[in-house]
């Protein structure tokens, strides 16, 4: 019998609250290194090497994040994906969860492949108790109407270097940003959503930091018009991480 390498894709949600991020680090718990040595129990002697589409901050949670890893002592008619789903699902912690798997080309690259990815940002006008961990509390007045016009301003093929904590990127710091908008949802939460073919570092956090800041009236629309379209550096106050949500990656 031929042996295939088998390229597996995963959908996987999580709840970011415990974990430094999806890239492994040392001596902290990551996403990444979690799934990892799951894998790792169910191939001992494979070599498991997970590659993720997006690679989210700490605190930051998802519901549609894709990875891939390659199996190269497998053969196909010998894997058995729901009872590998299942057994994989009992070894995560609960806050992690594969919803979805399917053994992909060989070319398949959860990064590079991808066209598309989606994320949503929550935030409340009231102070939450139940689901604090899930809100950004905006203290300040809302004017949702401004922000709207705000996200209008974000669609399109820009340099977003002002929103980036990194120096040097290697697309110029250019995304093309294809949907932006934000919407009320109940009890006083906003829904902010915002779809681009790459995101920068910690750039969908420093975009809502920008929408809390216009929406309040702290800052014109009409000045980060002019500063955004010059790429002036804007004074950024991250919005917090346990509001957002990595939510659809599209291939």
């Amino acid at each position: 019998m031929v042996l295939n390498i088998l390229n597996i894709k995963l959908e996987i949600e999580y709840d970011g609250s415990k974990y430094f991020g999806w890239q492994i680090q040392k001596n902290k718990p990551t996403i990444q290194q979690t799934i990892e040595e799951s894998l790792q129990l169910l191939f001992p002697k494979e070599k498991i090497m997970l590659t993720g589409a997006g690679r989210t901050d700490t605190g930051v949670h998802a519901l549609g994040q894709v990875a891939n890893f390659k199996l190269s002592g497998t053969s196909f008619d010998k894997f058995n994906k729901d009872r590998f789903l299942r057994s994989l699902n009992a070894i995560l912690p609960a806050d992690i969860a594969v919803r979805k798997l399917e053994v992909v080309g060989e070319s398949f690259h959860s990064r590079y492949s991808a066209k598309k990815r989606t994320y949503r940002y929550y935030l409340s006008t009231s102070k939450r108790g139940y689901d604090s961990r899930k809100s950004h509390f905006v203290k300040t007045k809302f004017d949702i109407d401004l922000a709207k016009e705000y996200c209008k301003l974000l669609v399109g093929n820009h340099s977003f270097k002002a929103f980036c904590k990194n120096k040097e990127d290697e697309h110029d710091f250019y995304c093309n940003v294809y949907s932006a908008g934000i919407k009320k949802k109940n009890d006083g939460v906003f829904e902010f959503e915002i779809t681009a073919n790459r995101f920068l570092h910690s750039m969908v956090r420093a975009i809502v930091g920008v929408m809390i800041k216009i929406a309040s009236g702290k800052l014109t629309l009409n000045v980060f018009k002019q500063k955004f379209k010059k790429g002036e550096k804007l004074t950024i106050q991250y919005a917090l991480s346990n509001a957002l949500v990595l939510y659809k990656i599209k291939y």
